[in-house]
Order: C-alpha cells, then structure tokens, then sequence
C-alpha cells in the first residue's frame, strides 16, 4: 500500500509539556522546545535515540556545532534553538528526507528483502516484546501475536533498534554480497549498546540539546547524517545508507556516529479501518563501527592498563543493574584528564565543566544527569534488562578541587563503607547461630537493603548542592545524621530475630580464597552488634549521634 508519515509535522515525538506527556512533532520540538519541558523518559531507550538520531542531528546539521565556548554562551543565552528561523527552513527543505515510508523512508531502505522474501513481526524492533529467543518472563504476547504499531511508534521503534538492537545471526538482504546461506553473522549490537549512557538535560528540550551539543572548532571532513547521504557518494568501503550493503568503517564525525545506521530495516505498512500501522517489518545486518571514537559524547570512560595490540587504551563505562545512577559518581565527575586517571567523565560533562569554569553557566544551574543502559544475555542475542535513572547534578560538582565534588564523593564511599558493614553484620549473626554466610547472590542482604535507603538522602544532597554549592558542611552533617539512623534501623530487625543462643557464639568458620575453610575466634550476637555501631560510627566520623537544629 501507498502510505505517509511526515515526521516533520505528524506528533510522534513524546515530551512533558505542563507537567502532561504528549507528543509533538520534529519542528515543535526544536523550533519551540524552550516551551516544552524536556523529553519524556517513560521508554528510555527511544528517549536516547530519538535525541541521537533526529534532534541533536538535525540541529547540528542545520545550524552547525559552536566553533568555541563563546558560540555555544551566545546560543545559550539565545533562549531558544531557532530564533533566526534557519531550523524551519531547513525542515522545510529536507521534507522528502524525513518521511517514515515513501521511495526515501527514513532510517530505511526501500524495498529491503531478504532472499525468500520473508518478514518478521515489527516486535523483533522493541526490547521488551517477545520475538525469538528473546522471551521475556512475565511477556503477554507471544511471537505468533505480534503488537500492532501505530506511525508514531513505529518511528521510535527503527530508531531505538539502530541504537540498541541485539547481537547474533540477522536475515541476509537481497543485493548484500556478504551473505551466506540466507543469513548474516557475526553482528554486533547496535553502537549504544555497549555504552553506559550519560545525557545531561536542562529545563526544558532547548536547553537539553545545547547541553548535548559539541564544540568543535574545525568540520569535520565528509561528515554527514544518513538523510543526507547520496547513493553516488557511496564507495565499496563505504556503502549507501539507503541500499542493503553494509561495511565496518570508520566513523567519518560527529553526524555520522549520532545517525549510525546499524542496520538496514523496512518497515511494511498496511491498513487496518482506514489507518496505518505495522505489524511486520524486515531488519537485515547494518554498518560495523571499525572503532568507537573518543569524542563519543554521551559515555564515560575507563582506562585500560595493558590493551591487546590494535585495541583503544579507554573502554566506555557502561551502567550496572540494579545500581542506582548515584552510586557510580565517580565517573561523572572525573572531569579532569589527568594521565594516569582511571577513569574520565563524558566529553559532555567534561565540556560543561569548562563552561562553569569559564562562567558561561551557572554554578547553580539546574542539571539533570539521565543515564540510560542495557544489559544482554545469551551472547548479546537477548535484552535481559533495560538500565535507567535520572538525579539532580551540580554544575559546582564538576570542579575536580572544588568542594562540592569531594563532599559527593565521600557520601558515595560512605554510603558503600555502610553497605559493607550492613553485609558484615548479618554474616556474623548467621555464624552466631552455626550458619554459612549468605551467598553474594542469593537472598537479601542487611547491607544491601540499606543502601536503597540511602538513595531519597542522595537526591536531596544533590537538590541541595544545586541550589546552594556553598552550603557544603551542612548537608554532610545531614547526610551523616541520617544515614546513622537509617543503617541502626536497618540492622535492628536482624538483631531482634537472632536466638538465644546466638550470644553464646560459635568459632568463626571463613573461607579462605582457595576455598578450604579456615577457624577463627568465636563470634557472638553482642560482638558482631558492637563491631557493627562502632563501625557505623567510625565511617560516618560521628563519636555521638549530633542534635541539628533546624534540620528537616
């Protein structure tokens, strides 16, 4: 069937405007996005491809990036992305590019196929559905009952699964000279995947994408995002977006990194009472980054002590499950690239720490950090978890010497000192009574539970920090406070549960790092009670518990 989606002026673009999620389309979000709250993150992952793949790319391409820190302070103090009108022209002329169907789809290729002419269920693009070996545990819908997508949501789909799509085996394409036996292998996942992403954002979606935008001072040479690709530039190491061949390349700059296209899709349209949806598509294998370079905007980074020969000396940081955004601060405010650095923040957070240098910002101004992640199984052919979180970050704490950044380092310390002696608690009254500890990954532990308590006081630290950067000793007596009553509360109940005979004791049994168990002295409910408050105390730097007035 003939069908349409203008991305340009259809809404598919989801936001909070008014403290409401809706959607608006291309133009409203960049031509009034300092109207507009900022993006919604109810889907994460379409959250960061729809920033990487379309806004920031799209404005960078129309506008190009700020040569100096003094280009991006004038944009800034703009107030709003388009005051000259050069995005809605732009639009306007780039129209038949952003189509979602057509002879052009966007982020496609017309008339993709496959040898034997199949089509796969469109939830083969969404993280969370079933398709495949990709069955997750509490799915409601099987591959035989595919979702019915409407435009909009179709739209987000290709870009999210160019983003973050899984490893493994894909459908070779027709045309595609790499193809054997019907198939593709040996794919990687899509470029986000093995990155720990960081987005900073601002009050509303203007801001958001000028904190997302780099300084280069020089253009970047044959530099271009897919939409702007022409079919007679393309070589044989370097193929057409829009066709089914593919290549492990370089990457050519900052356009063509954010608009990545990591694999050839096409989307089938069909009518269902007189709409148009998608229930099926076609994902066959994309382009291979030869090598990810470091001016990737939007990870932090690791130093790598002996790489193997060919490999880069920094590794991206990717995000942890289960661990809560504030717990790996560490690598947020390394913004200073010192030599032997184990790890180094994002080239984002890095640059926004020059502009408070520079006082082309704010000390107080409000940032939030989004942090958006991943987790494969089964050798990255299945999305076990999808990683986000959002928190408050202070632009004062981005000074490697200031302050702010070591009073938020020590309570990220502090906090996991509290979580060790949590742990250490309840394997001393378990062998109180004569039991094993309790396996690292099994049940729950006191330590643990503990430090998903600490995350409300975190959050408030930070809200705090943002709003006055010099109010530093207060909030780490508050901190310290609080955090001495929580991790009493935490152990109480395990003191209360344990028997009477647990303050006899037993002879401390350990393992050793070989495995063979080893005695050590006896160990008692009373003992482990006393080593856990003085322990407590000791991290804390708290002799007695302080009275605060006017504390909240």
């Amino acid at each position: 069937m003939e069908a349409s989606f203008d991305l340009v002026d259809e809404e598919w673009i989801p936001v909070v405007d008014g403290g409401r999620s809706r959607d608006v389309s291309l133009r409203y979000a960049l031509t009034r996005g300092h109207e507009v709250d900022g993006l919604a993150l109810g889907h994460p992952l379409e959250m960061v491809a729809v920033l990487r793949q379309v806004l920031l790319p799209v404005y960078l391409h129309a506008c190009g990036s700020p040569v100096d820190d003094r280009e991006w302070g004038r944009r800034w103090k703009a107030g709003c992305l388009d005051p000259d009108g050069v995005l809605d022209r732009y639009l306007d002329g780039h129209r038949d590019r952003f189509d979602l169907f057509g002879g052009r789809p966007f982020a496609q290729v017309a008339g993709l196929r496959t040898g034997k002419d199949e089509t796969k269920p469109v939830s083969l693009l969404l993280a969370a559905a079933a398709t495949g070996n990709n069955v997750p545990l509490f799915a409601s819908r099987t591959e035989a009952d595919p979702p019915t997508l409407a435009c909009a949501q179709a739209a987000r789909a290709v870009l999210a699964a160019q983003c973050w799509d899984t490893a493994a085996i894909k459908s070779g394409a027709a045309g595609d000279p790499q193809v054997k036996s019907g198939k593709t292998t040996g794919n990687p996942t899509g470029p986000v995947g093995g990155l720990g992403v960081v987005v900073p954002a601002g009050r509303n979606v203007f801001e958001t994408i000028l904190l997302n935008t780099l300084i280069l001072p020089q253009p970047q040479d044959g530099d271009r995002p897919q939409w702007a690709a022409g079919e007679a530039d393309s070589g044989v190491n370097d193929p057409w977006p829009g066709g089914p061949r593919w290549a492990r390349r370089p990457v050519k700059g900052i356009l063509d990194l954010l608009t990545w296209q990591s694999r050839r899709i096409r989307l089938i349209p069909e009518a269902v009472d007189g709409v148009t949806v998608v229930r099926r598509v076609v994902i066959t294998a994309g382009d291979r980054i030869d090598r990810l370079p470091e001016y990737e905007p939007h990870t932090a980074w690791r130093r790598v002590d002996k790489p193997k020969a060919g490999e880069p000396p920094n590794r991206p940081i990717r995000h942890v499950s289960g661990r809560a955004a504030w717990r790996g601060m560490e690598p947020l405010l390394a913004t200073r690239l010192d030599a032997g650095a184990s790890v180094t923040s994002s080239e984002l957070l890095r640059q926004l720490n020059v502009l408070r240098a520079r006082r082309v910002v704010a000390r107080n101004m409000p940032v939030q950090v989004v942090t958006v992640g991943v987790e494969y199984g089964n050798q990255s052919a299945v999305i076990e978890d999808v990683i986000a979180d959002r928190i408050a970050l202070p632009v004062a704490a981005l000074d490697p010497e200031g302050p702010a950044r070591k009073l938020l380092m020590d309570v990220v310390a502090e906090a996991e000192a509290l979580r060790n002696a949590g742990n250490r608690l309840g394997d001393d009254l378990r062998q109180a009574v004569g039991a094993d500890k309790l396996p690292w990954d099994k049940g729950q532990r006191i330590g643990d539970a503990l430090i998903i308590q600490f995350t409300p006081l975190v959050s408030r630290i930070l809200q705090d920090l943002q709003r006055d950067p010099e109010d530093v000793d207060r909030v780490h007596l508050r901190w310290r406070t609080d955090a001495l009553r929580l991790a009493f509360d935490a152990a109480e109940p395990a003191l209360a549960s344990v028997p009477p005979t647990a303050f006899r004791g037993r002879a401390r049994k350990d393992k050793a790092s070989d495995g063979a168990r080893r005695d050590g002295g006896p160990v008692n409910a009373s003992a482990a009670e006393a080593w856990f408050r003085g322990s407590v105390r000791k991290i804390l730097n708290l002799e007695r518990e302080p009275t605060m007035t006017g504390a909240a």
